[in-house]
């Protein structure tokens, strides 16, 4: 497949930005051979910094119109797995079977009867979820036209387009399970986008969440040769270590119950019944990310 050049687009727009943890603009930028790193996945120049407090994240990034329309007309191409021949629906399966058995305790109180999925492609997770859960009814947020169409037609109701939409002031307490595997870590506006997130779950409700981990990232790769190629991608803007995670997380109300660092990636398990809400801890794992960096950089 012939990667889309995105700085071939109209009207290409970049925005500064600070850090959503600590909110300043203090950070150091990311080095490859001493000078900065721009090269990311797909040809896609990156800007990728690291904030006093540990956050990595990308600073310059794009703006959100040009997100938009990037998500709108090129991301199924490069991203959408479920079309991928070493992956496909069944791979999407094999996803969703582990998010199940990861969080099947919880599953087992709550008995969830309105789940959604943010981000939710064209519904393969959903064809799992049907062979082990009776009387649930499925909701997604997802971009994708042609997978809003197969979304439709499965009988999942389409919420909204954007993850950071209006869709959450109609479910206010609704949803008994929120699944956002690798997700966060392509929202623009994180602490306002989990919040309102946050307050569609149902009082006993608990939301999934799983991203890609910058402490422990993937080098070791089938089909790239340079792991940073693959690994810092435009479309990410946030890459999170547990600490920062975690500590975004709690600025959203959101308390962490289980959590797991397994396959490149860190996944919780979170409830809205914070005890330490409105804490003004914050984390600092600078020393840390920066030993990791340099550990795997060139």
């Amino acid at each position: 497949m012939k990667p889309v050049v995105i700085d071939r687009l109209e009207d290409l727009k970049w925005e500064e930005c600070i850090c959503p943890l600590c909110g300043t603009s203090e950070s150091q930028t990311v080095l490859m051979n001493k000078e900065p790193l721009t090269e990311g996945q797909f040809g896609y120049k990156v800007h990728p910094v690291i904030c006093t407090c540990g956050l990595v994240y990308l600073n310059p990034r794009w703006d959100a119109p040009t997100y938009s329309r990037f998500y709108k007309n090129y991301y199924d191409d490069l991203y959408r797995l479920d079309e991928k021949e070493d992956y496909g629906i069944e791979g999407i399966k094999r996803n969703t079977k582990e998010i199940f058995n990861r969080i099947s305790q919880y599953i087992e109180l709550i008995k969830p009867k309105n789940i959604i999925d943010v981000g939710c492609g064209s519904g393969a997770g959903f064809l799992y979820l049907n062979e082990v859960l009776d009387d649930v009814k499925y909701y997604g947020v997802e971009s994708s036209e042609d997978s809003i169409q197969k979304l439709e037609k499965m009988g999942v109701k389409v919420v909204d387009s954007d993850l950071e939409g209006d869709w959450t002031k109609t479910y206010n307490g609704f949803f008994d399970l929120l699944i956002m595997r690798h997700v966060v870590e392509h929202i623009l506006h994180p602490i306002d986008a989990l919040t309102k997130i946050a307050k569609t779950l149902h009082s006993d409700g608990i939301a999934y969440i799983a991203v890609p981990d910058m402490m422990r990232p993937r080098v070791k790769l089938r089909d790239y040769e340079k792991w940073w190629e693959y690994y810092f991608r435009a479309v990410h803007p946030y890459y999170y270590s547990k600490e920062t995670l975690f500590t975004l997380l709690n600025m959203c109300g959101l308390e962490v119950l289980a959590f797991g660092e397994e396959n490149d990636e860190i996944w919780c398990v979170v409830n809205t019944k914070i005890t330490n809400q409105g804490s003004k801890e914050r984390t600092n794992s600078y020393d840390e990310q920066i030993r990791v960096l340099e550990k795997y950089l060139p």
